[in-house]
């Protein structure tokens, strides 16, 4: 053999190896881990991606949901919501992704009867949720509040809103499913292998497992720092869970939870942890908090409404519910 013929074999063999570990590393790639972890509205926020452009997907979703939380923030002075808030009675210009989030909360509030209203504010106000100064108001301090918790007095023309003066904003109860879908949204756009999204109480899936079995999603206990009441199986989606253990205080023995009735601008107590499963997290967020509102008379306003999706609730002594959709693993109550 020449010496030209052994130098384009030894060629050959190096230019093979070489995109042998090319592969090898775009495999490895494929199926990277990008993370982050941080705090958004003060909500602890855990994204973690896997996918041959986990990184870019990752640091477009966190872009995106941290612009976003910061017009959405009513503790934010500088908010697009604190704007609508101060200007109460005028009608305020703002961004169409602000006025989208507020169209899908009236959307909700409407077709759960009002049992979920992003105008709770004045009610949150009196309690002491905003400030951690807690109290129980007195009945008139309440009935005078109530007049201004009424999503419907939420004007929407074009990209201006308006609510009427007395009133203010609160979307706390939607703004962290609407954010989980925003990053839905960037992962779809990047054809991610699979992600899990953790928002404080709502966690989020999409794509298939590794081992491409149904992702389980533990529900906590509601009663255990540590601990969970059960697991859910799903697909792909959101879970959301509104329990009365992530804020309230105590007053003559009687706990007093952040998730407040507009109806009677009390404290729900009738149920301890409410979950709903969608593969919306908008609906799931929005709808937990409904549902908690509801108590057990959200049974049948699912069975009315919304049977396509998953519920569970436990009650205060720990008994559990959940629709027959949905594959529940129940674990100890104790």
């Amino acid at each position: 053999m020449s010496n030209k013929g052994a130098y384009i074999i030894k060629a050959l063999i190096i230019l093979s190896i070489l995109i042998f570990f090319i592969f090898l590393i775009r495999s490895y790639q494929g199926n990277r881990e990008a993370s982050h972890i941080g705090i958004l509205m003060d909500t602890f926020v855990d994204i973690r991606i896997w996918g041959k452009d986990s990184y870019r997907a990752l640091n477009e979703s966190w872009a995106l949901i941290e612009n976003l939380s910061k017009k959405i923030d009513r503790f934010n002075p500088y908010s697009e919501i604190s704007k609508i808030n101060k200007n109460a009675g005028n009608y305020v210009e703002i961004s169409y992704d602000i006025v989208d989030i507020i169209k899908k909360a009236k959307y909700f509030a409407q077709i759960t009867n009002g049992y979920f209203d992003p105008t709770i504010a004045p009610l949150m106000r009196i309690w002491g949720f905003y400030d951690k100064n807690y109290r129980v108001p007195y009945k008139k301090e309440i009935e005078d509040k109530l007049q201004y918790v009424n999503y419907r007095k939420i004007h929407i023309k074009g990209n201006k809103v308006m609510i009427e003066k007395g009133m203010e904003i609160d979307l706390g109860g939607i703004a962290k499913g609407y954010l989980m879908d925003k990053i839905f949204e960037v992962l779809r756009k990047y054809s991610i292998d699979r992600a899990v999204l953790n928002f404080g109480g709502q966690v989020g899936v999409y794509g298939r497992t590794q081992k491409g079995t149904l992702w389980e999603v533990s529900i906590k206990h509601p009663r255990k720092d540590q601990g969970f009441i059960g697991k859910v199986c799903i697909k792909e989606g959101s879970v959301s869970t509104s329990g009365d253990y992530e804020r309230f205080f105590i007053k003559d023995n009687e706990r007093y939870c952040h998730i407040i009735n507009p109806k009677n601008g009390y404290p729900s107590n009738s149920v301890i942890s409410v979950s709903v499963i969608s593969k919306s997290g908008t609906e799931a967020d929005a709808l937990s908090t409904a549902f908690f509102v509801l108590g057990k008379d959200a049974i049948s306003l699912w069975k009315e409404k919304f049977s396509y999706l998953g519920l569970v609730i436990v009650f205060p002594n720990l008994n559990v519910w959940y629709s027959p959709n949905l594959e529940f693993k129940v674990e100890s109550k104790k």
